[in-house]
C-alpha cells in the first residue's frame, strides 16, 4: 500500500477500521528511531491490524505530519492518524475490538535520550577537530 494512503484524518478512522481487529499505539514517534520501529514491528506481529496514532505536541523535533509520514513507511503499520492527546480516543468506535498502547512519558524519555546522544556525538566531533 502507498504510504500516503495509510495516513488518514482522524474523522475517517471509523470507516477504515471497520471489520477488523486492531491494536492502536499512540505515541510521539519523535524521532522514529530503530527502537521505535522495532516496537511497532513487534506489535504488528500479533495478528491484528496496527494503527499508529501520532500525538500532536508543541515541543517536538519534527512536526506531526513528518512523523506520520515516517511511521506510515513501516510495513507493519496499517493505518496512521495525527491527533491531539485526547482527541483520538473519541474517534475510535466503541464497538471495535481494539487494544490500546500509550506511554507518552516513555516517548518523551526516548526523545530526550536521542537528543543527548546527538549532543554527545557533536561534542566528541568538535573535540576531535
Amino acid at each position: 500500500m502507498d504510504t500516503r494512503e495509510k495516513i488518514v484524518p482522524i474523522s475517517h478512522l471509523a470507516n477504515r477500521m471497520a471489520g477488523h481487529s486492531w491494536l492502536a499505539i499512540a505515541g510521539l514517534f519523535d524521532p522514529l528511531t530503530l527502537a521505535e520501529a522495532k516496537r511497532l514491528a513487534a506489535a504488528g506481529r500479533n495478528g491484528r491490524k496496527l494503527l499508529a496514532i501520532v500525538v500532536e505536541d508543541d515541543d517536538r523535533l519534527l512536526d506531526a505530519d513528518a512523523r506520520a509520514t515516517l511511521v506510515a513507511a513501516l510495513r507493519t503499520v496499517d493505518l496512521v492518524t495525527v491527533a491531539g492527546s485526547r482527541d483520538w480516543r473519541q474517534a475510535i468506535p466503541p464497538e471495535l475490538e481494539i487494544g490500546i498502547i500509550e506511554d507518552i512519558a516513555a516517548d518523551r524519555a526516548r526523545t530526550a535520550q536521542f537528543v543527548n546522544f546527538i549532543q554527545e556525538r557533536q561534542a566528541a566531533g568538535q573535540q576531535a577537530e
